[in-house]
């Protein structure tokens, strides 16, 4: 008997032992994530951005967009076109004698009030607009992209993590498997203990799944079918990046000149004032020039006469008496102006408000990062060393041992959640700021 209550002793030792031994922090990605990741291409931080900038199908709508606008310069430049228009030439079927003639005409319309060059002002002032608007969209698809590498680094962080807790509690299984065969526990103990496991691994297959969901998550922003299967990437990096420091009245102040959606708003306005300038224009007359030339033949009998041939010029303006009656378009022009101007401060009031949210919520998780890292990670090891040794000794029930073995699986699991936290805090606060040097 004593012998064998040596080797529960000794198994319970080795529980003590795995217990004991510096736990593995969660930070470290696809460790311990599934065993097709081995098969998959890896792809760091930088690299899966670069890949987003160039291959997500919304930017590159967005791009498009850029040209489209880029061809607008092009055709505001274009001068209104010359008109020719020819005489047919009359015939006299009657046999009367009647002379042939025709007629040829040359119409060169000119614009006046400069309206060509305020067309071309307003749409090089629109590419800017469009291209503001496209810096914008890849500030706000890098952030995106950031967070969903964030989420799939912090998916394997919590696999690791319950796949350690799951070791644990395979180990208490085995102990009072043993200690149920010696007659130390009854049945009713050794299910619980079996309970718990299985419970802890049907945990683990969840989590497991919700690897697969966050790399596919992943790779859709890529842009490209085939990185959603043969393809689907493995992130590479850490989520244990060093705590930053900011200073928010200079985030605020950065912000409100060069966030991306702030100077889109600043460039509308501007192209507004030029749509303004280019609707007053549109109300100056044009002129249009022309000169003719007309030949006519020889008429015989009644008609008798030499040829002639004749030349003419005449110039005409149009009357915009209608427009300016009914100046909708500068109406249109001002009110768009008036709309820009909102717009403008609507954004600058959103930059400011979302980098002090941002920097608030940032700062939070440090203060929640720094709590774990500070000793509670720690504190909950030892409690579950003492709980241990207590029940190697019979100083403790199985219930004390399990529940703190799933205090510390809580701890080191919430601790994964603040690391993924300050990491998205992190990318939140410079998507605010309109600024980019993060790296995982």
């Amino acid at each position: 008997m004593k012998s064998i209550h040596c080797i529960v002793v000794l198994g319970l030792s080795t529980v003590l032992t795995a217990s004991l031994a510096p736990a593995q922090t969660p930070g470290s990605a696809a460790d311990h994530a599934s065993s097709s990741d081995d098969q998959r291409p890896r792809i760091n931080f930088t690299d899966y951005l670069n890949d987003v900038i160039r291959w997500n199908l919304d930017l590159a709508a967005q791009r498009s967009a850029i040209a489209i606008s880029r061809a607008g310069v092009t055709t505001a430049s274009a001068q209104p076109d010359w008109s020719v228009d020819f005489g047919l030439p009359s015939v006299d079927l009657s046999g009367q004698g009647s002379p042939t003639s025709f007629s040829t005409g040359l119409a060169l319309p000119i614009e006046l009030g400069g309206k060509r060059s305020a067309r071309v002002r307003a749409a090089a002032a629109d590419v800017g607009t469009t291209n503001a608007d496209y810096e914008d969209a890849v500030r706000q698809s890098r952030a995106s992209a950031a967070d969903a590498f964030i989420a799939a680094l912090s998916a394997r962080d919590i696999v690791q993590s319950k796949h350690k807790s799951l070791g644990e509690f395979d180990r208490i299984v085995s102990v009072n498997e043993e200690r149920h065969r010696v007659g130390e526990i009854g049945e009713i103990e050794l299910t619980q203990s079996r309970v718990e496991r299985d419970q802890f691994r049907a945990d683990v297959i969840t989590a497991e799944a919700d690897v697969y969901s966050a790399d596919v998550t992943l790779a859709q922003q890529l842009g490209q079918p085939q990185r959603l299967s043969m393809q689907l990437p493995v992130p590479s990096g850490r989520l244990d990046v060093p705590v930053r420091t900011f200073a928010v009245e200079q985030l605020v102040a950065d912000a409100l000149q060069t966030r991306s959606d702030v100077v889109s708003r600043t460039r509308a306005l501007k192209a507004a004032d030029l749509h303004l300038e280019l609707a007053r224009a549109n109300l100056v007359p044009d002129l249009s020039v022309s000169g003719s030339y007309g030949h006519t033949g020889t008429g015989t009998g009644g008609f008798s006469q030499p040829p002639d041939n004749t030349i003419g010029a005449s110039i005409s303006f149009n009357l915009p008496f209608s427009r300016r009656l009914h100046p909708g378009e500068i109406e249109a022009a001002g009110a768009t102006k008036t709309q820009a101007e909102i717009q403008l401060r609507s954004a600058q009031l959103r930059a400011e408000f979302e980098v002090r949210d941002a920097y608030s919520r940032y700062m939070a998780s440090v203060q929640r990062l720094q709590l774990y890292q500070g000793g509670m990670l720690k504190d909950a090891d030892r409690v579950l060393e003492a709980r241990l040794y207590a029940y190697q000794r019979g100083g403790a029930t199985l219930l004390e041992v399990i529940d703190a073995e799933r205090t510390s699986a809580d701890v080191y699991l919430a601790y994964s959640q603040a690391l993924a936290d300050h990491a998205h805090a992190l990318v939140a606060l410079e998507l605010a700021a309109g600024i980019w040097d993060i790296s995982f």
